[in-house]
């Protein structure tokens, strides 16, 4: 069984009108993530937030899932 492994860390830059942003993980490659992948229902994230999130293999590096604000 895989167990789904929740991450946190702090939205280092995030370009709302382009839609994506990096994350810098506690532990490991800062992690790129897309606006749709934001759960909150107002969307609203801004650099120095903390976060938790999931984190899936891509093509291009690891890629945060299910972005959620914490605090």
């Amino acid at each position: 069984m895989n167990d789904i492994i929740r991450e946190f860390g702090i939205v280092r830059a995030y370009d709302f009108f382009k839609g994506f942003g990096f994350i810098r993980r506690d532990k490991g490659k800062d992690v790129f993530f897309f606006y749709d992948d934001i759960l909150d229902d107002d969307k609203v994230i801004s650099v120095g937030d903390t976060v938790s999130f999931t984190v899936e293999k891509a093509a291009k590096g690891p890629k945060a899932r299910t972005l959620k604000k914490e605090g």
